[in-house]
């Protein structure tokens, strides 16, 4: 990976713009193609014309002639459904793109850090306290607002444990991440062992579900991922030089403790929103990155845009998988792990040297 950091910092700027009008093109053009298939895909299916007519209709005023059915279907059942696939997707691909350079570990994920871990347990107390049922907004937004909250209590957790005399040591911040999700399941397994009639209901939010969602979960998904996603973004070159190694970034002039703080911040922030909504989607953030990344090269200016368009399109074809099968619709996150280590394994296989 540090090679291929070396060698991305010699790149000429123009050709970089190059690279990257080309990437959000051609990574665009298959996320659109992903969005017309996914809605295409149910009980009922629905031709990819209907979809644009019923889009264009929404966003015009003007009425699209589709049956008043077909609209409610697609733009309250479906159109959401695959919004929140593509904005979950982009984030957890994009952090793992940025986690990995920043950590300078190939097998590092978003939830490399204790973000799923403490959602997890966050939303298995909610489930058990069934805040689900209660009146207000605590009703309708309890699940996700637990998850939230645990899983930024997990990265704050993180973070101390890490941090010694004011630096974040990096090595320290993987195995606090790994201790502290380890802990946080232990946590996740009590309490299913207390849940009893919600265990069902606990098992299959951990696996990972983007059924049944409305156009609320996607715009904060969308917002946190867009606004947080900019400021990482904006640390693609200290990325490019971190993954020299913390003391080459340094010399080369990057502020290296300012921009890990930063970027912790910003990736947790936006793992944290996606996780919320969706639950523990795996792989998403580990492979998507390495295919953008042979495909796109190590420079972060492309490989960031790059990772989180090709998430985007994966976790959204993935959920179209999940509900093509014959037996109810399995959780998205079986399919992402069932598509995502076979292809992690060819990845390893393929790897030069």
């Amino acid at each position: 990976m540090a090679d291929e950091a070396e060698k991305s910092a010699a790149v000429p700027r123009t050709h970089i713009v190059r690279r990257l009008v080309t990437c959000v093109a051609v990574l665009g053009a298959a996320l659109a193609a992903s969005v017309l298939l996914a809605g295409n895909v149910g009980h009922e299916p629905i031709p990819a014309w209907h979809f644009v007519r019923c889009v264009i209709g929404h966003l015009t005023g003007r009425p699209s002639g589709l049956s008043e059915t077909t609209e409610l279907i697609i733009w309250e059942v479906r159109l959401p459904q695959v919004c929140l696939g593509a904005a979950v997707g982009a984030s957890l691909a994009g952090c793992g793109a940025m986690f990995q350079g920043m950590l300078m570990n190939p097998l590092a994920d978003p939830y490399l850090i204790g973000v799923s871990a403490g959602a997890g347990l966050g939303a298995s107390i909610a489930f058990l306290l069934h805040v689900d049922l209660f009146a207000g907004p605590l009703g309708a937004w309890g699940v996700a607002l637990f998850a939230f909250i645990f899983a930024l209590g997990a990265i704050i957790l993180v973070w101390r444990l890490a941090t010694v005399r004011g630096r974040v040591h990096l090595e320290a911040f993987i195995l606090a991440g790994v201790v502290v999700g380890s802990f946080l399941w232990a946590g996740v397994t009590l309490v299913m062992s207390l849940a009893r009639h919600d265990l069902g209901t606990i098992f299959h939010w951990l696996m990972g579900d983007l059924e049944g969602r409305h156009w609320a979960p996607v715009g904060i998904v969308l917002a946190v991922g867009i606004v947080a996603g900019a400021g990482i973004y904006m640390r693609a070159r200290d990325l490019n030089l971190m993954s020299l190694g913390e003391e080459s970034a340094r010399q080369l002039g990057a502020d290296v403790e300012k921009a890990k703080r930063s970027l912790i911040i910003l990736g947790s922030l936006v793992t944290a929103a996606a996780v919320s909504f969706s639950g523990i989607i795996g792989f998403v953030g580990l492979v998507v990155p390495h295919a953008a990344r042979r495909l796109f090269g190590a420079d972060h200016r492309v490989l960031l845009p790059a990772a989180a368009l090709t998430g985007a399109s994966f976790l959204v074809l993935a959920d179209a998988v999940a509900r093509i099968m014959p037996t109810e619709q399995l959780p998205v996150g079986v399919v992402t792990s069932l598509l995502g280590a076979p292809f992690f394994f060819y990845l390893l296989r393929r790897r030069p040297g």
